[in-house]
């Protein structure tokens, strides 16, 4: 099987790169989601608060992971700055950008870099600490951890939004296309959400119809889909 060519592989990188920022943001997206809703809403959130607890985990920590792995440090990840490294490799074969204007977009692109630095260093110490392994410290001093280790909201939204933009960017020079970098129906945990909901109402509904008295639990501050 032939070698790829160095715009082949710079081809397929980037469509990778653009999975990771796509499920990357829909996991955070999920997550933080399902958490203000519970947060808005107790009734929900007393459903089933294992389920719940641990989907939110999961979630958030498959999204950090996502962010880490666009911007990995170690040598040979396929990160955004190997790709940007690649595209420097085949900067003749971009069809709507000459070499010198591929440079400027690595340059500028590594500069969008720089600017997360901060929150790049706490999510790589995040995930080296507690994601992918242990460190003692999680027992012995949790709270000098969690310090180290904080990565906000805020944190990851800017991360994906630095891939994004520059993974966009070069797929204008390279092909002339853009990606949303949103996936379809990216929000449809709000329809499980509002059956639990329904299926609330309706519960309290046969209570009163049956004894005729306002049900002993509590009804969801969310409204039910249906009159």
């Amino acid at each position: 099987m032939p070698a790829q060519t160095p715009s082949e592989h710079f081809d397929k990188v980037l469509a990778r790169l653009f999975e990771v920022v796509i499920l990357g943001k829909t996991h955070l997206k999920i997550g933080r989601g399902i958490a203000d809703a519970l947060a808005a809403d107790r009734v929900i959130a007393q459903v089933c608060q294992v389920f719940w607890g641990t989907t939110i985990n999961a979630h958030l920590d498959a999204a950090q992971m996502a962010a880490f792995k666009l911007f990995d440090s170690r040598h040979g990840s396929m990160s955004i700055e190997y790709l940007l490294g690649v595209a420097s490799q085949c900067s003749n074969s971009f069809q709507k950008a000459t070499p010198q204007r591929v440079e400027r977009i690595t340059q500028t692109s590594r500069e969008k870099i720089g600017k997360q630095l901060t929150a790049l260093e706490a999510l790589n110490s995040k995930r080296n600490r507690i994601l992918a392994h242990m460190e003692p410290t999680i027992v012995s001093d949790p709270q000098r951890l969690a310090q180290k280790t904080r990565v906000t909201f805020k944190d990851l939204e800017a991360i994906f939004k630095t891939a994004g933009e520059i993974l966009n960017e070069l797929s204008v020079a390279y092909r002339d296309t853009t990606s949303l970098l949103e996936l379809l129906d990216d929000e449809d945990f709000t329809m499980a959400i509002q059956l639990i909901a329904d299926a609330k109402h309706e519960q309290a509904d046969r209570y009163e119809r049956e004894f005729g008295t306002p049900a002993p639990f509590g009804r969801p501050a969310r409204p039910r889909s249906f009159s």
